[in-house]
């Protein structure tokens, strides 16, 4: 009886341990565990508390919402006020100081005269403009073309260097009758700031390398020779001699001849090869009647912007490499 009794006290603690065990581990017919109905008694006890503390969170997060809004507004009318009319009055001049500055150092538009035409020979035309470009640090590539009595003559490429003074030409048009009036139109233009950097000093490099002279200059109307009277053909001869440093691919010629301070007539050559130091002979003949020729502008037109209109060569003036 007694060790029955002394068993039984010591299998009494492991006996609590196991059903502790079995209560902690139930699950009810719903599956609901013993933690979780403890989690769930914790919460019907503190579940006015937690609402207290939601509540008081909402406040203060309210409250320094509030107080922030109110700072703001109240800084705005003490100083943000005057600070907005400043801010208008600087963003008004710097727009004005803006445009002025844009308009002193972009390009300025190209100045272009009234187209002129000229008969070139029976039922052909010449039409002329001269073009100016004012702007010392800008040059400009285009196209262009002639319209005369709504007719569109072939397009062109031109460029116009920087100060520069041209005349475009289209010459020796058909036309039944003078075209009564007539335009030019210029597209595609692209304008181009000379590089301080390569061009330091633009005018002496304009000028080193656009040195060409015309000389012996001479001019034979029609009537002048019984084989050009017969033909009614102007000859123009005279020579052009290269004194700058380079050697060019091909070198244009403006021909303008006047009478008086008219422009009686017009031509375009080009000369390929044109070496430095050399002096070239030219001869051309035309057919038309001028009139008398006082005066004559021979201009040299040479893109020196572009790279390959120059023929690379060393050992001396005009070796070619």
């Amino acid at each position: 009886m007694e060790n029955s009794q002394q068993l039984n006290q010591e299998n009494s603690p492991a006996k609590d341990q196991i059903i502790e065990a079995r209560v902690k581990n139930y699950a009810g017919p719903e599956g609901l565990t013993t933690k979780q109905l403890e989690a769930g008694l914790w919460y019907v006890e503190h579940k006015q508390f937690l609402r207290n503390i939601l509540n008081g969170l909402l406040i203060l997060v309210g409250a320094v919402s509030l107080a922030y809004s109110i700072y703001g507004f109240a800084d705005y009318l003490v100083r943000g006020l005057d600070e907005d009319r400043l801010l208008v009055k600087q963003l008004v001049e710097a727009g004005s100081l803006g445009h002025d500055y844009v308009l002193q150092v972009g390009a300025k538009p190209l100045a272009v005269t009234p187209v002129g035409i000229l008969k070139s020979a029976d039922k052909k035309y010449d039409f002329y403009v001269q073009l100016r470009n004012f702007n010392p640090k800008w040059w400009a590539k285009f196209d262009y073309y002639f319209m005369a009595d709504g007719q569109a003559l072939p397009n062109a490429s031109g460029f116009i260097l920087p100060m520069e003074a041209k005349y475009l030409m289209a010459l020796a048009r058909d036309f039944t009758v003078e075209p009564a009036a007539a335009s030019l139109v210029i597209e595609n233009i692209q304008w181009q700031r000379i590089d301080r950097h390569k061009f330091p000093d633009w005018n002496a490099y304009y000028r080193s390398h656009l040195d060409i002279e015309s000389a012996e200059i001479n001019f034979t109307p029609p009537n002048a020779s019984q084989l050009s009277e017969k033909l009614n053909l102007n000859r123009l001869d005279f020579k052009v001699i290269n004194h700058t440093a380079f050697n060019y691919w091909e070198a244009g010629f403006s021909i303008l001849l006047y009478n008086g301070d008219n422009l009686a007539n017009i031509n375009y050559y080009t000369l390929n090869d044109f070496m430095s130091g050399e002096e070239r002979p030219i001869s051309l003949s035309w057919p038309g009647n001028i009139g008398r020729v006082d005066k004559f502008e021979i201009i040299p037109e040479i893109d020196i912007m572009r790279d390959d209109i120059y023929i690379k060569y060393e050992g001396g003036i005009g070796q070619e490499k």
